[in-house]
């Protein structure tokens, strides 16, 4: 298994901070220094995060968000293995004690990670030191982790026409070069099935095989990464992102509030079986 290198916390969102104002550049770097410093101590009670820098007149005012961190840095691994014992009141009831909200106000608590370029597009120093958010991972959330419910998942919607949910997937994962060639065949798929001829099989098949070769582990010169044994191995990270995709579609797409479940019967699990890394059944 490869070695996770990338560290994470968990925070409760707790709001902005007032603005500073300071006159020159110089007062503007030392103040994101002292801000950088704060982040990286262990015994800092919150992460100061999305800075940003105006300059208004003579003046340079400075905002930024707070977030109050629950735990120091972690692996997505480790704080899943946190999380996912737990529903998302449980969850809040284990911090409560750190936490702002009263009365039965939900917090907003998240994992985030600080963003690591410096400088944008234009090779411009940038002042706003982001941080970027990825959903918690509660117990009811732990299938779309599992190959075997996301494939259903997929079956589900190909089996009801869904050309909609194929094109928003190709779409979410067309930024990853990784899998280039398996979105477009995707996208080739559902406008052949939608406007020429209904090839559900092939609909469900191409999404399957983008599913399969984007969560999958990277070398740095962007090989595979491989086990003792040979077998590739799957990044936890993308199993997220692609699980939580599927998630995020259907509570948008429902018409009750259901987060953990399809508004329709997913198909058995017999449906969908694999026989030496291979599909040994497709939609019919």
């Amino acid at each position: 298994m490869k070695k996770e290198m990338k560290r994470y916390f968990l925070v409760e969102y707790y709001g902005n901070s007032r603005s500073t104002k300071v006159k020159t550049k110089k007062e503007v770097d030392y103040l994101l220094n002292e801000i950088k410093k704060y982040n990286n101590r262990k015994s800092s009670n919150f992460l100061i995060g999305n800075v940003e820098v105006n300059e208004i007149g003579d003046y340079y005012y400075l905002k930024a968000q707070l977030y109050k961190k629950y735990t120091q840095r972690l692996t997505i691994s480790e704080i899943d293995e946190l999380t996912s014992k737990y529903d998302e009141k449980e969850l809040a009831s284990i911090f409560k004690d750190k936490s702002l909200m009263k009365d039965d106000i939900m917090p907003d608590i998240n994992i985030c990670y600080m963003e690591t370029k410096d400088k944008d597009q234009n090779g411009n120093r940038k002042y706003e030191k982001g941080i970027k958010y990825l959903p918690v991972l509660y117990k009811d959330d732990i299938k779309y982790l599992d190959k075997l419910y996301i494939k259903k998942c997929l079956f589900f919607h190909a089996s009801i026409k869904d050309y909609d949910f194929f094109r928003d997937l190709a779409h979410e994962f067309s930024l990853s070069h990784h899998v280039n060639d398996e979105v477009s065949k995707l996208y080739e798929a559902v406008d052949y099935s939608e406007n020429q001829y209904e090839n559900l099989d092939n609909l469900y098949i191409k999404s399957v095989k983008l599913y399969e070769k984007y969560i999958l582990e990277y070398e740095k010169d962007e090989s595979l990464c491989r086990d003792e044994e040979g077998k590739y191995i799957i990044s936890r990270r993308r199993l997220r992102d692609f699980g939580f995709f599927v998630k995020n579609y259907n509570l948008r797409k429902s018409k009750i509030r259901s987060p953990f479940t399809y508004n329709l019967t997913l198909p058995p699990s017999d449906i969908i079986e694999e026989e030496n890394g291979q599909l040994k059944l497709v939609l019919k």
